[in-house]
């Protein structure tokens, strides 16, 4: 029996991230700096496998399960480096998560050089399993939005794995290099049928219609870092499973093209009357994001006519640009906005003991009442004082909270006062991200994340001077210009439309009354800031790198 050779170097970044993972969950309370540690190591070293010469493992004959190309090592770079920055604002958080978190980077790793069906869904299911417990966080909201989020995952992975079953019955391959020729002479309904599942169900990482309901929910009422990878390496996570299947396999199938279409028109339209009615900031972003989820998928539309299957190669390459530089645009914004709400806390830790019911308390043993005049008695009515005022002040709060607050949908959430350093903004329990009027003014109480907040939603808007958004939609307009007029119209029209939600809430940043917020993870919001500045100015190296060929 001849053993397959393998190309070590070519696995470098994925040994580095299951590394990481092994590491924070036996590291105790050094798990956050190994995870760290390890995930920034795999970015380097995925940069490093991708300035060399393209490697490739796993052969069977001429195809390959796994290619460290540009593209791919680039891809894998980013992923590590989002998670990098996921893992900068979370705070102190169980050596769980950081397991969690790192688990979830090698399976986008993994999914960056994957060339084949199996390969790529078990590098998706790796990305988005951990996810299941990181969203789930303590208290009713977080069930709902794990809940929300497992059951949308299942039926996705199950519709993406009927797809990629069928088409192994009609091309008898799982390599994606081997798709094309084998489905030349399969039957065409059958063909159609498995792209067009294959193709919706890797789609929901993107949150692109139909399968987006999930993401405004989950957004919202996850932790705010668990939604900053949500809204940025899961994406990418999708992006590039779309991006392989098609370019790499279905090149030179019309309903790749169609499906395409599809669900990038649905998209725009859904995405954008979602978030026009939106007055709260993640759901708003959420709902942005599922427009912006067509626009990446619009380039791989071109596959459905004659004169698009010769662009293959740029219209790939548009959809993977798109998709960096959104993901970078929101993992900024959703970076920025961490940084200003209050702190998340534990999601391992355990839940806080029942107060004890009303009635009078026994006599003596455990929990009987403290003697009057003792220590224990003086503490305890300072302590019913406490509670009581703190009380009214929720209470008050509550008085205070506009009625369609209440009514906008899920459990009505406690309004609580913010900690330290936090004063004048206030969380509700299933909306950890709160109201956009409550980033009023905040240029002027916190400059650094404001800057870096405002910087990410003009990029979105694709206005200057925040160039990455400029340069992303050009990408996607010069493909279709030539083989698509009717889509790049309603490309230019979704981003018109875009306007009318991402400049109020530019607004908001820049003017009104300012109200006390936190300062934290500065160094990380310098990174992202700079991050969105080279992109901004060198979008090049975006452009480069994003270059997929065969």
């Amino acid at each position: 029996m001849r053993v397959q050779d393998i190309d070590h170097a070519a696995l470098l970044p994925l040994y580095l991230a299951a590394a990481a993972a092994v590491l924070a969950l036996l590291a105790g309370r050094f798990a956050k700096g190994a995870a760290m540690t390890g995930l920034a190591a795999a970015a380097g070293a995925a940069v490093w496998v991708g300035l060399g010469p393209d490697r490739a493992t796993f052969a069977v004959g001429e195809w390959h399960s796994y290619v460290a190309d540009d593209a791919a090592m680039g891809t894998a770079a980013l992923f590590a480096g989002l998670a990098v920055l996921v893992a900068a604002v979370s705070g102190r958080q169980a050596g769980e998560y950081w397991f969690l978190l790192a688990a979830s980077a090698a399976g986008g790793i993994a999914l960056a050089g994957a060339r084949d069906l199996v390969t790529l869904v078990v590098a998706v299911e790796t990305l988005t399993l951990p996810l299941y417990v990181l969203v789930a966080r303590p208290g009713r909201a977080g069930a709902e939005a794990g809940t929300t989020f497992l059951i949308a995952s299942v039926t996705a992975s199950a519709t993406a794995l009927m797809g990629a079953a069928l088409l192994y019955a009609a091309s008898g391959t799982v390599h994606l290099a081997g798709l094309g020729a084998g489905l030349a002479d399969a039957h065409a309904g059958l063909t159609a049928a498995g792209v067009a599942l294959l193709l919706a169900g890797l789609a929901f990482k993107l949150a692109a219609a139909p399968l987006h309901s999930w993401a405004p929910l989950v957004l919202e009422r996850a932790p705010l870092p668990v939604a900053t990878y949500l809204a940025s390496a899961s994406k990418l996570g999708g992006a590039a499973a779309v991006t392989w299947v098609v370019y790499f396999g279905l090149a030179g199938e019309a309903s790749a093209g169609i499906t395409a279409a599809v669900l990038s028109v649905a998209s725009i339209l859904i995405g954008n009357l979602g978030a026009l009615v939106q007055r709260r900031t993640v759901p708003l972003l959420a709902w942005s994001g599922i427009a912006h989820a067509g626009y990446a998928l619009a380039p791989l539309a071109v596959l459905a006519t004659a004169a698009g299957r010769e662009q293959a190669g740029p219209a790939a390459s548009a959809t993977l640009a798109y998709a960096v530089f959104f993901v970078l645009l929101e993992a900024g914004a959703f970076a920025a906005l961490t940084a200003v709400r209050p702190e998340t806390a534990d999601l391992f830790a355990a839940d806080p003991a029942p107060e004890p019911g009303p009635g009078p308390a026994p006599a003596t043993g455990i929990g009987a009442a403290p003697a009057p005049g003792t220590e224990a008695a003086t503490r305890a009515a300072t302590d019913t004082a406490t509670d009581r005022e703190t009380g009214a002040q929720v209470a008050s709060a509550e008085r205070r909270t506009p009625k369609a607050d209440l009514q906008s949908g899920g459990p009505r959430g406690s309004v609580l006062k913010a900690d330290a350093g936090n004063a004048g903004l206030q969380r509700r329990d299933d909306d950890p991200g709160g109201r956009i009027a409550e980033l009023s003014g905040l240029w002027k109480a916190a400059p650094l994340p404001a800057a870096v907040l405002l910087t990410a939603v003009i990029g979105l808007a694709g206005l200057p001077p925040a160039l990455a958004g400029t340069f992303a939609k050009v990408a996607v307009l010069e493909v279709l210009a030539s083989s698509a007029v009717w889509l790049a119209v309603v490309v230019a029209a979704g981003a018109v439309v875009g306007l009318a939600y991402y400049l109020p809430l530019a607004r908001v940043l820049l003017t009104g009354r300012a109200a006390a917020a936190p300062r934290r993870y500065a160094v990380a919001l310098v990174l992202a800031g700079l991050a969105l500045a080279a992109v901004s100015l060198a979008p090049q190296l975006v452009l480069d790198f994003t270059s997929v060929s065969r």
